[in-house]
This record gives structure tokens, sequence and C-alpha cells, in this order.
């Protein structure tokens, strides 16, 4: 899965042709948020015949594909970040920008949860490693379980109302 955030901006174009490039077939869903002239551009470009291919623009239904989707090709902004480690999947940094993503990037990488692409012209080479090594695949998963918080939202809810009861 490839998400360009809601608005779909950045270089969402050249991700989605390092992710083309990955020799192993794959499903890729990119999904380009409110930006209809970038979800337009992707969906003219033919990808290779090994690749099912699926563009989305905006959509409510991000939880279920998280939850579908084995990697998150991504900026680790906050929600997104959060969404991810709930669901399960490993996050694959991209381009994060200074301050708070380059925190979640930092804390990301130090707990094992994801991989980094440093650079765009990099991002097809490190799928390709990541996606020939299952056993690394599940020892990022492993480690996305400790760190993600499913039920964050719960928790938040119920602790309050526990110390209400007391």
């Amino acid at each position: 899965m490839q998400l360009s955030g809601g608005f779909g901006v950045g270089p969402i174009e050249k991700i989605f042709h390092g992710i083309l490039s990955v020799e192993r077939p794959i499903q890729l869903v990119t999904i380009t948020g409110r930006n209809e002239k970038l979800k337009d551009q992707l969906s003219k470009i033919k990808p290779p015949p090994r690749h099912k291919v699926k563009v989305m623009g905006f959509t409510k239904e991000i939880d279920e594909m998280m939850q579908a989707a084995d990697l998150v090709v991504t900026k680790p902004g906050g929600l997104t970040t959060s969404e991810v480690l709930a669901r399960g999947a490993v996050m694959v940094i991209v381009n994060p920008i200074p301050g708070q993503e380059s925190r979640n990037s930092d804390y990301l990488l130090e707990s094992g949860a994801a991989i980094k692409a440093n650079n765009i012209a990099t991002l097809s080479f490190k799928l390709n490693a990541f996606l020939q090594d299952p056993a690394r695949m599940e020892v990022l998963r492993a480690n996305v379980r400790k760190i993600g918080k499913p039920r964050a939202a719960f928790d938040v809810v119920e602790k309050p109302l526990e110390l209400l009861k007391r």
C-alpha cells in the first residue's frame, strides 16, 4: 500500500514508479487522497504484468486497507504511524520531514518496526531485498505488534472511567 496523505502531495509519482520496479510480483494499492489529477496521472501508467495495481482517490476505508496490507510505503506522520502500527503493518519510510516525522522515523527504526529508503532511488532496491527475506518481515511484524497500540482509543476512555468508579 502506498499512501500520499489526504491531499496527495509530494513525489508520489516517483515513489509509485519505484514500487513498480520491484521484481517480485506484488499487489499495490496507491491512495492519492483528494488529488484527483494525481489519481488520473497514476491510473494512466501501465504497470508491469507481474503486478496487480489499484489507484484510488480519497477513501474512508483506510482502516480496512491497512488491515489487508503487509507493507505501507509512506511518510511517518503522526496519524499514519498510529494507524499503521495499530493494524500491524510494517512501514516503509520515505521522505520524513524534519521534526515530528523524523522523530517518528527514528522511533520506528530503533524499535525494528520499519525500514527506510533514504531516497526514492533506493526504494526499489530496499523493497526487493526486504520482500525476498520473509524471516526479516516476520521479525519486523513481531516488533510492530510489540509497540502498536490497537486499543489506544479504548484505553483512553476506559482509564478515566475506572478512576471515576473509585
